[in-house]
């Protein structure tokens, strides 16, 4: 079986927890290598968005313009560690909720920039392969290096949250990294989020919008 980040573990079980129906369409805004495509429920329809051709995604195109979607499409909108790219991460929030069913669940994940490994790293002046300046294609970067707390602060802003969950990842291949992913994952994530997750990953609804009742002539 091919090498599946924790994130990625995470975000297939809560599809799988949260999905209402056998068939259904999901979306992965920013898709990269597709990780869900050969893992999803096999009647369950995926298709993949991203701005690198040589990713061959269904939807080639920069998704912080408008997504060449309609309204109210999918039963599940994936963007997984791809808002820290984006310069107006709330603006492609909202396209999500737009092309999101009524009764659908988006899923984002972003990453922790203050686990204790890149605190380490910045410490030690060693440079993380997302912080390199001068980049001419300043997607490559992590603009947006938040805490636990302010991921939690933006999701609850942007979406109903449904519920977070946390993983730490080393993303190699390598097996005993894999085994320090899983005994840092399985014993220390409970003592300190902060410190230990590298995503915090959340599955939410679009907001529900309560009616306002405009006050005319006095009449209420």
């Amino acid at each position: 079986m091919e090498y599946m980040a924790y994130k990625d573990k995470i975000i297939l079980d809560l599809i799988k927890k949260y999905r209402q129906k056998k068939d259904g369409k999901i979306i992965d805004v920013g898709a990269g290598n597709k990780p869900f495509l050969k893992v999803l429920p096999k009647d369950m329809e995926y298709l993949s968005i991203d701005i690198d051709p040589k990713r061959k995604p269904t939807i080639l195109c920069d998704i912080e313009k408008k997504l060449p979607l309609k309204d109210k499409e999918y039963d599940f909108v994936i963007c997984s560690e791809v808002l820290e790219h984006t310069l107006y991460p709330k603006e492609v929030v909202k396209e999500l909720k737009r092309i999101v069913k009524d009764n659908g669940f988006i899923i984002i994940s972003m990453p922790n920039e203050y686990n204790f490994y890149l605190r380490l790293k910045f410490l030690l002046g060693v440079q993380n392969n997302t912080e390199i300046p001068f980049r001419e294609k300043l997607w490559k970067n992590h603009i947006h290096k938040a805490r636990v707390k302010d991921l939690i602060y933006f999701y609850k802003e942007n979406l109903d949250i449904q519920e977070i969950a946390y993983s730490w990842d080393s993303f190699s291949n390598r097996k005993f990294l894999q085994f320090l992913d899983r005994f840092i994952h399985n014993m220390f994530i409970s003592l300190s989020k902060k410190l230990f997750s590298r995503s915090v990953i959340v599955i939410g609804k679009k907001p529900y919008k309560k009616r306002v009742f405009k006050m005319l002539n006095g009449v209420r």
